[in-house]
């Protein structure tokens, strides 16, 4: 093993702002920075010559033994700049997580590969308090969305039964209090229907597969016109339309986008209603439902993927706000975005991406 005394290499290893070890194709470290020295806890001197082994703990190497020889003398484009969640040992024998990025470097001594070694201790407690606090909310909405049923469905039933009994005693105006009563619970329930709904799309697990949603937008479609077929709604469906997502949760996305323009388009005599589908940068698509219904100020676009935010009165447009919320979660667990664009009175079109799904045979 030679040392390394290109000043060039030394010096940017010296600017990295990670701990960088530098390791030759026998696995053995032959260049440290100063970074890696407060990392470890050792000197330099001490790495130098030593296999890369003295880093990586025990447990961590046994499942890994192409760290050393395999992965270091034989580096492919694939593994270069690789994230890699490990962990890694101090000098005092404690570990801790890390993420290492690996490159190869082309010096006289031969091609050696840097690793870039990162303690992510703080990031991974970040990420399981915010997976903890998520599961705590899950868990929450569920169980107010079952507890709050039982009172609900006593309200409406009582409800109903002084309408029915008591229709005289009551009066017009006492009658009209208690269908008041009657319709909150119902509403109520519904929004703790979609609350149920929300929790249980936030902790679903993802199944990618090629889906046609042209094919399930047409369904949909079809759905809506049997509900109520006295409407005259001119429907748009690019088939096919194929993209990468979870079946039962894009459908979901396209239940409720759908759905949200067969209802804001029931003022319309020549409503129309269009899905499509369009190529986006970096290997996705984006998808979009539009339609010529009531719109949305823009100036409140903002407003519409949060939870129980409405541009509309339930007066005008029934509804519990849950719907569009929904739609983002679903989008978000696909690592997709979300986005629309409406003017009052003009219709709306809603956007989502996906990842392209490569068309079929």
């Amino acid at each position: 093993m030679q040392p390394i005394t290109d000043p060039n290499i030394a010096g940017l290893l010296e600017a990295a702002p990670d701990a960088t070890v530098c390791v030759d194709e026998s696995g053995r470290i032959v260049l440290v920075n100063a970074q890696a020295e407060r990392l470890f806890g050792y000197s330099r001197e001490e790495l130098t010559g030593q296999p890369v082994e003295i880093l990586v703990p025990d447990a961590i190497r046994a499942g890994h033994p192409a760290l050393r020889t395999g992965y270091v003398a034989d580096p492919t484009p694939r593994q270069m700049g690789a994230g890699l969640d490990l962990s890694a040992r101090r000098r005092d024998g404690t570990t801790f997580p890390a993420e290492i990025a690996l490159s190869a470097l082309d010096t006289d001594q031969g091609i050696l590969v840097s690793a870039a070694i990162r303690d992510v201790t703080q990031q991974r407690q970040a990420r399981d308090d915010l997976r903890r606090t998520n599961q705590n909310l899950q868990s929450f909405s569920y169980s107010l969305a079952h507890d709050l049923r039982t009172p609900l469905r006593s309200l409406a039933g009582f409800s109903t039964a002084l309408i029915e009994d008591y229709a005289d005693i009551l009066g017009e105006e006492g009658r009209g209090y208690a269908q008041r009563i009657e319709a909150a619970s119902e509403h109520m329930g519904r929004i703790l229907d979609d609350l149920t709904q929300l929790s249980r799309v936030s902790g679903a697990t993802i199944s990618l597969l090629p889906v046609d949603l042209g094919a399930e937008a047409a369904t949909i479609a079809a759905g809506l016109q049997r509900q109520d077929p006295g409407r005259r709604v001119r429907f748009t469906v690019q088939q096919p339309a194929r993209a990468l997502a979870d079946a039962a949760l894009i459908r979901e996305v396209l239940r409720h986008l759908l759905g949200n323009a067969w209802k804001f388009t029931s003022g319309r005599d020549n409503a129309t209603i269009e899905f499509g589908m369009t190529p986006a940068a970096d290997g996705r698509v984006c998808c979009y439902v539009r339609d010529n219904g009531a719109g949305f100020n823009p100036a409140f676009v903002h407003k519409l993927f949060q939870p129980f935010q409405r541009l509309h009165s339930t007066g005008e447009f029934p509804g519990t706000g849950i719907g569009l919320a929904s739609v983002r979660q679903i989008v978000d667990r696909h690592n997709g975005r979300t986005w629309a664009e409406g003017t009052v009175g003009d219709g709306a079109t809603f956007y989502f991406t996906l990842q392209a799904a490569e068309p079929a045979a």
